[in-house]
């Protein structure tokens, strides 16, 4: 634990009660939820914490856009709810049973898990494929944002002053998968893959894959969404999927692993993921 320089701790009523404070403390104050990200941060400027779990902000909803999760809904909450384990093949629930361990899961929330956004992260890389929407609030406004283009900014500047809302995951007529490799179950990933599909007479009338932790954050390939696209779903084209992306995806080195090893995975990662959804797609 590093926060050291904390001398107050606020639990807020509400959002707007949360975001006077945060305006009060002029930079100085964090948002807490569950924590996890915060108790390591580097900050070492904090003086004010502000507790939102107390705003309304837990619950897992369907609506005709979609399936809202409130920011502060924790992961646990979120894996075992039957929305989400029914959401797009059973993604949610999918992903979150490879993020940690349940003790982590239990503390750690969806919201955080955003915002936080790490590049060896399991969640933003499947918000990013499921085209999931962010929305928050600062004081003078509310705003709303693909996860996709939100981390094209500089978000965490965003969330300074801001306060996640919930996520909104679109619809799909078809089904996600998702696929990871670490050192052991609870590791971070090495790489990680997150792909859906839809068939329509027998060939793929949509296509999303997102690869993360390249060592970058999830990023979509819609080169490769654009090939699969009209096509009938077999080995062969997983095969040939397979070699698109060890040719095209953009990968590099860090201590945990190679540029040479992240590129083989990936397109061996890709073919199972498509491979996967196509089956379940058909069933």
């Amino acid at each position: 634990m590093r926060l050291r320089g904390v001398l107050r701790f606020h639990w807020a009523r509400d959002v707007d009660e949360a975001l006077s404070l945060l305006r009060a403390y002029e930079g100085k104050g964090a948002i807490l939820a569950g924590g996890v990200d915060l108790a390591r941060s580097a900050r070492t400027d904090i003086e004010g914490l502000i507790d939102i779990t107390g705003t309304g902000l837990s619950y897992v909803r369907e609506d005709p856009k979609g399936l809202r999760i409130g920011a502060t809904t924790t992961l646990s909450e979120l894996l075992f709810h039957p929305l989400s384990r029914e959401y797009a093949g059973g993604v949610i629930a999918e992903t979150l049973r490879l993020v940690a361990y349940p003790a982590l899961r239990n503390v750690a929330t969806i919201g955080g898990a955003t915002v936080s956004a790490h590049p060896w992260a399991d969640i933003p890389t499947m918000l990013v494929a499921l085209g999931a929407e962010a929305r928050w609030r600062n004081e003078e406004k509310e705003e709303k944002a693909s996860v996709e283009e939100l981390y094209k900014t500089q978000f965490r500047g965003i969330f300074r002053e801001a306060i996640l809302l919930e996520l909104v995951l679109p619809h799909w007529d078809g089904v996600f998968v998702f696929e990871k490799i670490g050192r052991n179950a609870g590791d971070i990933a090495l790489l990680n893959v997150c792909a859906g599909l839809g068939l329509r007479e027998g060939k793929i009338a949509w296509a999303r894959v997102a690869v993360g932790a390249r060592p970058e954050r999830g990023e979509r390939l819609p080169w490769l969404e654009e090939m699969l696209l009209g096509k009938e779903p077999d080995e062969n084209l997983w095969k040939k999927a397979e070699e698109e992306v060890k040719e095209r995806i953009k990968v590099g080195s860090d201590r945990r692993a190679s540029g040479e090893w992240r590129r083989e995975v990936a397109g061996v990662l890709v073919r199972r993921t498509l491979a996967r959804a196509a089956g379940k797609a058909v069933k």
